[in-house]
């Protein structure tokens, strides 16, 4: 039986683009920052536009136009960024403590983030839960061999929708994507052995031919982490290319998702992981080391170090 899931408001994503459901001529927008119930966006058209909360709930995700606009318009705010000093991990845990004293361990970041109480979407422990009985190998294979293969589609689409790892545009490709024998044999591959070798590559192909979304980074290692949360990281572009800058001299973030990208991002997960272990905070598991990139350096708390986010190449 699935577990109920309580809506709550979704954050938006400096990845993700959007635009405004009532303002079309506005053009595409991007995320700049959020704080004192504001969120402020830079559109296509040139300007930044600050939204109250009960307005910035009217700036939905989008699609890239074909028009080169949101390329433009990401490498403005790309150029805009400052060339300050990036916090070092130790910067990072020192921030995170102070907002939950015993870090990954203690009560308070055990209810905001692992899921004790109800159950949120940015909850992890009820997610791998659910994925594990929603995406059981020999369930799928057994449908697999039924030929139900829109069923096999359904529950990897409840399981990403229960979380708030994927942006809900490309969640909206998943579901619009045709359900296929391929698909669900890359499915049941992968989670036969979730740590296997080539298991991005296999997803990201069977997503390609059915033309899914197979350059979303979310869906591809949300799905992988979500099977084996001790071996894969989810990886939010936006933050984990930070992530990359600070322990890695020259870190270049892919632009593109591949196995050979993903390794990259798993050395920078690594790397912070022995850090953290290391002065006394080891994370249980790769969505401890995912929350803790996003608390210590979302914009906000990249201005508390007098740090921003640098150009992403």
């Amino acid at each position: 039986m699935e577990a109920s899931v309580e809506v709550e408001e979704p954050e938006v994503a400096e990845d993700q683009f959007y635009r405004h459901s009532k303002r079309e001529s506005w053009g595409v927008a991007v995320f700049l920052w959020e704080r004192d119930e504001k969120r402020a966006f830079r559109f296509a058209d040139g300007e930044v536009r600050v939204f109250k909360k009960g307005f910035y709930e009217l700036m939905v995700p989008t699609e890239a136009p074909g028009d080169g606009s949101a390329a433009q318009l990401r490498a403005q705010v790309n150029n805009a960024g400052s060339k300050k000093a990036l916090p070092s991990v130790g910067d990072q845990l020192v921030f995170l403590l102070a907002n939950y004293p015993k870090g990954f361990t203690g009560e308070a970041w055990l209810e905001k983030h692992r899921g004790e109480g109800r159950r949120l979407k940015r909850h992890r422990d009820p997610a791998i839960a659910e994925a594990r009985e929603l995406l059981a190998h020999d369930t799928l294979a057994q449908l697999a061999d039924a030929g139900d293969h829109e069923e096999i589609m359904r529950r990897w689409i409840d399981v990403l929708a229960g979380t708030d790892l994927a942006p809900s545009s490309h969640l909206a490709k998943l579901k619009s994507m045709p359900a296929s024998a391929d698909t669900s044999a890359a499915l049941v591959e992968v989670t036969r052995d979730p740590g296997q070798d080539g298991a991005l590559r296999r997803l990201q192909v069977a997503l390609v031919g059915a033309r899914g979304p197979a350059t979303s980074w979310q869906v591809l290692t949300g799905t992988l982490a979500l099977l084996a949360p001790v071996t894969h990281l989810c990886v939010r572009p936006s933050v984990f290319s930070t992530q990359g800058s600070i322990v890695i001299p020259n870190f270049k973030a892919p632009s593109r998702p591949n196995e050979a990208s993903y390794q990259r991002y798993l050395e920078v997960a690594r790397l912070v992981t022995e850090e953290l272990t290391e002065l006394g905070h080891a994370p249980a598991d790769m969505f401890d080391l995912y929350d803790f990139a996003w608390v210590t350096l979302r914009p906000a708390a990249l201005k508390s170090y007098g740090a921003t986010k640098p150009s992403v190449n």
